[in-house]
């Protein structure tokens, strides 16, 4: 597990080119269990992240995980910070998109 680089952002189709790195992932939260919650990432796709043993609680609909990605689908928390109730998934999965191509090197 790698998590000595900067950590890249990423939305859900990113996350394959991510296994066992630090990421950053912004998505809507669909549900929780007290031990994972469920993610709607800003390309639509659904993420299980699993929180956490000292993780706060989630208290807005919009949340960004740090984490260890386990590949596509699946994140493990490092932490997380609330994002609010509303947040614009467009412009940030457009972030994403853009900050892990064309212009990465401005980003790392």
């Amino acid at each position: 597990m790698d998590t000595s680089a900067p950590a890249p952002r990423v939305n859900g189709e990113l996350m394959s080119r991510f296994a066992g790195k630090k990421v950053l992932l912004v998505g809507k939260t669909e549900g929780s269990d007290g031990s994972t919650v469920t993610l709607r990432t800003s390309d639509d796709k659904v993420v299980t992240v699993t929180l956490a043993a000292d993780s706060p609680a989630i208290t807005t609909a919009f949340v960004e995980f740090e984490g260890i990605c386990n590949g596509e689908g699946s994140l493990t928390e490092v932490s997380h910070v609330d994002f609010g109730d509303e947040f614009d998934m467009y412009t940030y999965n457009e972030l994403a998109k853009e900050s892990n191509g064309r212009s990465a090197a401005l980003f790392m």
